[in-house]
């Protein structure tokens, strides 16, 4: 048993050089294969192989596999690689399974000599395993669910007439940068969704402390600009009457509102315009781009007529867009729900035994939108959208 490990410890330990040297003096012809290896003290097997250059070309093909030829030529897989990122980009990503197949699929179609299942026609996890590593471009990803109807109406045309209307309407009115604003609501729930942890490997069940089954609802308005302003949020709680400790621990000047299912309604509306109008000073002479998506409540009468009156230019996005054209969707709000998670997490692990209700919604809220309105964040979500920097493209 020593004598085996020994003899392996000696076959490894060689320099790389003393083995191009003995490749060389073997391909002048000054000495043999076995001189060569006692001389430059290397292993004769590994000089004759290396030397004969069977770890590099078998049938004109550079595998790179040992004595197994690859199932696919470079090009196909090139082509293979483009179209995954292509069906990716087109929301129709490939999983696992499906690339295997088409693998499969394409071997067959071009006449290629592979080893793969023919039963099941596809090829198999060590392929799969070999074409993540020579593609690193690629990576296995989870999916945002995006429903038909975004994805229809993420179009070119669409996208290329909103950036139309968007710079006239800039140009028109003389907007400056800093005067770009977005408004958008999102919501917030007294139950948290518990964040990953360690546990025993092989348990099938893993559980997490949550406040509640069913948690209350509460709508939050957030807003920002191109250059890094947030107005103060507002919350729309869901019941009929104020009560003072419900705003305990919100960031200052936030608006707090109460609307019996803790919806946006359109007078609601036109009170976060008079709220908005109060923090971001618009006038006629210098006047605020408003960017908000098509909900039914931006759209009354009062409101409308509001904001002209103040210089406030309201401009809708296009439907089903705002998950790509959005600033806040692009940058702010993912943070923020993640921030509200840890907070709500944190509190049930310092408060055990009791459950979050509407009373600490704010107090959560208040510290994750510390954390999350900053100004990179906002000129990360102005600039992925192309909004500012203007980049139609």
């Amino acid at each position: 048993m020593v004598n085996k490990y020994r003899r392996k410890t000696q076959r490894q330990n060689w320099d790389p050089e003393d083995m191009k040297r003995a490749i060389a003096a073997v391909e002048r012809e000054e000495v043999g294969w076995l001189t060569a290896s006692k001389q430059y003290g290397v292993p004769q097997a590994t000089l004759r192989r290396r030397a004969q250059n069977k770890n590099k070309v078998v049938k004109g093909v550079d595998k790179g596999l040992g004595r197994f030829a690859p199932a696919l030529t470079d090009s196909i897989k090139m082509d293979l690689a483009s179209h995954v990122l292509l069906l990716e980009s087109r929301l129709f990503g490939l999983t696992t399974y499906e690339l295997r197949k088409l693998a499969f699929v394409i071997a067959e179609a071009n006449h290629v000599s592979h080893s793969f299942n023919r039963d099941k026609k596809i090829a198999g996890n060590d392929w799969l395993i070999g074409f993540r590593k020579r593609h690193r471009e690629i990576t296995l990803r989870s999916p945002e669910a995006t429903s038909a109807a975004r994805a229809q109406a993420f179009n070119k045309p669409k996208v290329q007439n909103y950036f139309e209307v968007l710079e006239k309407t800039i140009a028109d009115n003389n907007i400056k940068q800093a005067n770009i604003y977005n408004v958008d609501e999102s919501g917030l729930n007294t139950v948290q969704r518990p964040p990953r942890i360690f546990a025993a490997k092989g348990r099938k069940q893993v559980g997490a402390a949550t406040s509640a089954e069913r948690g209350v609802h509460c709508t939050i308005v957030c807003c920002m600009s191109a250059m890094g302003h947030f107005v103060p949020p507002a919350i729309i709680f869901p019941r009929k009457r104020w009560k003072a400790e419900l705003g305990d621990g919100t960031p200052l000047g936030t608006l707090n509102l109460c609307q019996e299912n803790g919806w946006m309604t359109s007078e609601l509306f036109k009170r976060w315009l008079e709220h908005f109008v109060a923090f971001a000073y618009p006038s006629t002479d210098n006047k605020v781009l408003l960017l908000l998506d098509g909900h039914s409540s931006h759209k009354s009468y009062e409101a409308i007529t509001f904001a002209r009156e103040h210089g406030v230019v309201i401009m809708c996005f296009p439907a089903h867009c705002t998950h790509r054209l959005q600033p806040l969707d692009c940058s702010f709000f993912r943070p923020l729900k993640g921030y509200y998670m840890q907070e709500a997490t944190r509190w049930m692990k310092n408060h055990p035994g009791r459950q979050i209700t509407q009373f600490q919604i704010s107090t959560l809220f208040g510290s994750a939108y510390r954390r999350a309105a900053t100004a990179e964040n906002a000129f990360s979500g102005f600039k992925v959208t192309g909004i500012v920097p203007f980049n139609p493209n």
